[in-house]
């Protein structure tokens, strides 16, 4: 098995801009045609062409963890001040404090990360190692009988399902850990504002209109139990090989 994985950049102002990305796990026969797909989406994209698309094909040569996709559930917001009270009320639920959620939305506000930011759920303190990049969840897949059975679930409720697919993943690897309490998700996509809410307790809660539509900022945060072992945490979100069942 290999994991094949797509990141497509423009450089904007001496900054590497985020257009689009993509990953999962194929067999060898597969990679060619996945290519092509990721390539197809990195080139044309609503944020954009990028200046740079960089493919990578890695030989997975460690066992594959299967992982228990998280239940999806969907909450309707007229607003984004509805939106951001729901999400706060879930993110208290799973045990975040209000100094770590805060934390959070300033981060996904005004910080561009190519990954998410790792939060101390009581003090808000960020813990992850590099605080320019963050930590990119890495070598996921989600098993197409499930992913059939999501987009099922969610076509009616959303124009880009392959989204929720996606996100749900991460989201599954994310909360497979027990260090982890919560994450909180908003797209940096200016057309997408439906963001999200998970852990083990919520499942993987779609919260829409968390913010209004055109807003570009975006970001991930995973909400972190404290003491723990960092380096074994972000090992595991980067480099252990994942398919979500």
């Amino acid at each position: 098995m290999w994991s094949v994985r797509m990141r497509a950049s423009k450089f904007v102002k001496d900054f590497s801009l985020h257009i689009s990305g993509a990953e999962g796990i194929y067999e060898t026969k597969e990679i060619e045609k996945i290519l092509k797909k990721f390539l197809k989406r990195a080139l044309f994209h609503s944020k954009g062409e990028p200046d740079s698309v960089v493919l990578t094909i890695e030989k997975i040569t460690e066992p594959i963890l299967k992982i228990k996709a998280l239940p999806v559930k969907t909450v309707f917001c007229k607003s984004s001040e509805e939106a951001y009270k729901i999400a706060v009320e879930k993110l208290l639920e799973s045990g975040v404090s209000l100094k770590a959620i805060s934390e959070a939305w300033n981060i996904i506000k005004n910080f561009k990360l190519r990954g998410a930011s790792l939060i101390d759920a009581e003090t808000g303190q960020r813990l992850e190692p590099d605080k320019q990049k963050g930590v990119r969840v890495s070598r996921i897949h989600m098993d197409k009988k499930r992913k059939i059975q999501v987009i099922k679930r969610v076509r009616n409720l959303t124009s880009e399902p392959q989204r929720v697919v996606e996100a749900l993943t991460i989201a599954s690897k994310v909360s497979f850990r027990t260090e982890v309490l919560a994450e909180l998700c908003v797209s940096d996509n200016p057309d997408y504002t439906t963001g999200y809410v998970a852990s083990k307790k919520l499942g993987y809660l779609r919260i829409t209109n968390i913010k209004d539509t055109g807003e570009s900022y975006g970001g991930r945060a995973f909400f972190i139990k404290t003491p723990l072992n960092l380096e074994e945490l972000v090992y595991f979100l980067e480099k252990t090989p994942v398919i979500v069942i």
